[in-house]
């Protein structure tokens, strides 16, 4: 796990799933490594071009992250695993399956926030869930009206104060500036969108976002 551990931290996806994995052969896997495994999986999506691979790798991780919070329900980190694997297939699905997924992370994510309230990356989740949910187009919200039955509330605003807290909770962290600078600028605050753009984007790429 050790070995894995470092490999993820240099972005060695396909070097740390192999050392997880081999962990798991060695040693009765716990939600700790099954929760590492999903991520790699999930991480492992973005290195290919095929949808194919990309949903195989998806479902993959769906699974780990499935046996983690059995092996552990009470694992705050399986339960968001669980929420950040839902979300990273749910765009590769047809639209009724990408809608029920995004009541999954919801799920997921709630009970992350009830097990440990202070994971800034829990409220990254639900920033972004907010920020997705509240932009659907008339079509998709009337399919997810179908769906839920009554739609969850989710807005702009919500989403807002939900990366307020992933900033305050890990300052430090770029996606959480990011996610904040977008939802500043969808509810048309464009001095404070600007400002987290700029501290999450590095140069060439700040000056195109921001201006958007």
């Amino acid at each position: 796990m050790k070995k894995g551990d470092g490999c993820d931290q240099r972005l060695e996806n396909r070097q740390a799933l192999d050392a997880y994995l081999a962990a798991a052969k060695v040693a009765s896997p716990n939600a700790e490594l099954l929760r590492r495994i999903a991520k790699e999986y999930g991480e492992l999506m973005a290195d290919t071009d095929s949808a194919d691979q990309k949903r195989e790798l998806g479902e993959r991780a769906i699974d780990y992250a499935k046996q983690a919070i059995a092996a552990d329900p009470r694992d705050a980190m399986a339960q968001l695993s669980m929420a950040v694997c839902y979300g990273r297939i749910a765009p590769l699905l047809d639209n009724k399956t990408k809608i029920a997924y995004s009541r999954l992370v919801k799920e997921y994510a709630d009970k992350a926030l009830a097990l440990d309230p202070n994971n800034d990356l829990t409220y990254n989740v639900l920033g972004s869930w907010n920020y997705e949910l509240a932009g659907l187009n008339p079509f998709l919200r009337g399919l997810a009206g179908i769906i839920y039955g009554q739609l969850p509330d989710a807005s702009y605003q919500d989403s807002v104060k939900y990366f307020q807290k992933a900033v305050e909770l890990n300052p430090n962290r770029l996606a959480n500036h990011i996610g904040l600078g977008r939802a500043y600028a969808a509810i048309g605050n464009a001095a404070e969108a600007k400002k987290e753009l700029d501290w999450g984007y590095p140069c060439r790429t700040r000056r195109r976002m921001t201006r958007l």
